[in-house]
């Protein structure tokens, strides 16, 4: 892409996108607290619990996506 003014706003959008998955990930981070009780820490419900790992999954697949994209437009608007 040859327009540095049209890279630069998707590099602001794609740190917005990044902002929301550190937002997903604290969420989630939160979300698996509840599901652990204090006694021993143990999961309370086990079939939700793997949900929430799965989705943990492919969030982390989502910010490791979104950081690559980062570099890679940074590298261009520079």
């Amino acid at each position: 892409m040859k327009n540095p003014r049209t890279i630069g706003e998707i590099l602001k959008q794609t740190k917005k996108i990044e902002e929301n998955n550190w937002n997903n990930t604290q969420y989630l981070n939160s979300i698996n607290m509840l599901l652990v009780s204090n006694d021993l820490g143990m999961v309370k419900d086990e079939n939700l619990s793997e949900k929430f790992k799965e989705l943990n999954d492919k969030i982390e697949d989502v910010n490791k996506l979104t950081e690559k994209l980062l570099r890679d437009l940074s590298s261009r608007h520079n």
